[in-house]
């Protein structure tokens, strides 16, 4: 993964998109460092048609490369299931 472009930026957002049953859904990875040289991954999810996400998901690591082995992990998953976006 581009750990160098996590590393040198202040955030970092990918989303994904794919069509269920006619509806667009979504699912976004947000991450933030902290004021503690701690990182957190935000993961949101829902339907392009609500204004509020279905859920929301926040994940704290320590290192940078747990949270780059766990978004991968996560990635992998929601591209098998069929979301689309573009890549890292």
């Amino acid at each position: 993964m581009h750990q160098m472009k996590l590393k040198n930026c202040l955030s970092y957002k990918k989303t994904l998109y794919r069509e269920v049953a006619g509806r667009v859904r979504y699912y976004s990875f947000k991450v933030y460092p902290t004021l503690f040289n701690e990182y957190i991954l935000v993961r949101e999810y829902g339907s392009i048609k609500n204004k509020k996400p279905t859920r929301v998901i926040n994940t704290y690591f320590s290192k940078l490369d747990e949270l780059v082995v766990s978004m991968e992990s996560i990635l992998a998953a929601k591209i098998y299931k069929g979301y689309l976006g573009s890549s890292f």
